[in-house]
């Protein structure tokens, strides 16, 4: 979603402002493609007074180490002047900020939209027909009229609710504030709020509200945008942050972040676990011969398995390559072992649907907490040398750390 929908998104170096990574529909505002937008300085991407605007917004979430939201508006790469509301979220690994991601949701119509309400009051009705975003009026907090876009976007017909207090579809824990605005007169200033759908769960929304003459009368006006893709594009760019592409499990960093935390966890609990480092055996040889495809589709084979394996409380991360790392929580020391093993005959029922069943097995290496070490990098130490005793002797085996002598 977040390399091909359509909000423009872009990932700076928090250091040199080069750009690190671009979907298509932010390479495209440039006429370029994302690949040539990598490494390129901000300022060899944004006219001059574009990276102006942008600068001091980069220097305050390197500062605060928070979302910075801003309004930016930009000529394409066909000459065409577009709006955009810009969310800059700084990324923070370990508490440093890395990169500085860029949203950019292009709200050229809908800005439009609100102008032509304004300027075009004889024609409104119409305009509101035809228009895919919500218009109310409302008198006295009353609707008086609504257009057909958000009747159906809270599943009723228009006609419904015409009548009805506007504050009864917005969701209790918002209300407040959609009164506070409403009091205060604020006018044109977007804000986020759910409404109630007809069926009873929230549609978040952004609402922009002003008065407007009608006939002679003036009403409140509020034009109400659908943000579910905006904020599922958000929720992506934080899985993409903590996610490995290709398996689904946590990748190298968030797993390595996770594990101090869940064993300092278990030591308060006073539970047991065990952490087991997982390779393939002759994985290049599936790559060499078969192909990376087949490779790939060998990965993702153990990364369902791993999520499958899973209890409650248990974690699992690709660490690099064909190298897997799993917490088993709660697990006692003399079933660890039993675990690994329903473990390696599960990969291996899995990798016999697969066609490569001379070829695909894994070494399963064991380390118990808190009986073999009480941090988690004493664990993947040893985790990882019992794994390679696994495969020196063969692979296709489970071992148990065992200390020296």
């Amino acid at each position: 979603m977040a390399k091909n929908g359509s909000t423009s998104l872009a990932c700076f170096s928090a250091g040199t402002h080069a750009c690190m990574d671009a979907n298509a529909a932010f390479a495209s505002l440039f006429g370029m493609q994302e690949d040539a937008l990598v490494g390129r300085h901000l300022s060899r991407i944004f006219a001059p007074e574009c990276v102006a605007q942008i600068e001091p917004f980069m220097h305050d979430a390197l500062e605060d180490r928070q979302e910075q939201l801003f309004e930016l508006s930009l000529r394409d790469a066909v000459g065409s002047v577009r709006d955009f509301d810009v969310s800059l979220l700084p990324y923070t690994p370990g508490g440093a900020v890395l990169e500085l991601c860029m949203v950019m949701h292009e709200v050229t119509r809908f800005r439009a939209m609100a102008r032509m309400a304004h300027e075009a009051a004889a024609r409104l009705h119409r305009f509101m027909d035809a228009s895919t975003e919500g218009i109310v009026f409302q008198r006295d907090g009353v609707i008086v009229d609504m257009n057909p876009a958000l009747a159906r976007l809270m599943g009723y017909v228009g006609q419904d609710i015409i009548g009805l207090r506007a504050i009864d579809f917005v969701s209790p824990d918002y209300r407040d504030i959609v009164i506070g605005k409403f009091h205060s007169k604020v006018e044109n200033s977007p804000y986020e709020v759910t409404l109630l759908h007809r069926e009873g769960y929230d549609i978040p929304v952004e609402l922009v509200s002003s008065n407007v003459e009608f006939d002679g009368e003036m009403l409140r006006m509020t034009l109400v945008r659908d943000i579910r893709a905006r904020r599922a594009a958000e929720r992506r760019m934080r899985e993409l942050a903590e996610r490995d592409g290709l398996t689904g499990l946590y990748n190298r960093r968030m797993f390595l972040e996770q594990l101090p935390a869940r064993i300092a966890g278990l030591s308060e609990r006073e539970q047991t676990a065990a952490l087991l480092f997982i390779d393939l055996d002759r994985f290049k040889q599936v790559n060499d011969r078969h192909g990376h495809a087949q490779g790939d589709r060998l990965l993702q084979t153990v990364g369902r398995e791993l999520l499958a394996f899973l209890t409650p409380g248990d974690i699992a991360g690709r660490m690099g390559g064909d190298e897997f790392a799993v917490l088993l929580t709660g697990v006692q020391p003399e079933a660890a072992g039993h675990r690994a093993q329903a473990l390696l005959a599960r990969l291996q029922a899995a990798f016999d649907t697969t066609g490569l069943t001379e070829m695909a097995y894994a070494s399963i290496g064991v380390a118990l907490f808190p009986n073999h070490g009480q941090t988690a990098d004493t664990l993947r130490r040893q985790a990882d040398q019992a794994m390679y005793l696994a495969k020196a002797q063969g692979g296709n085996a489970v071992r148990l750390y065992a200390p020296a002598g």
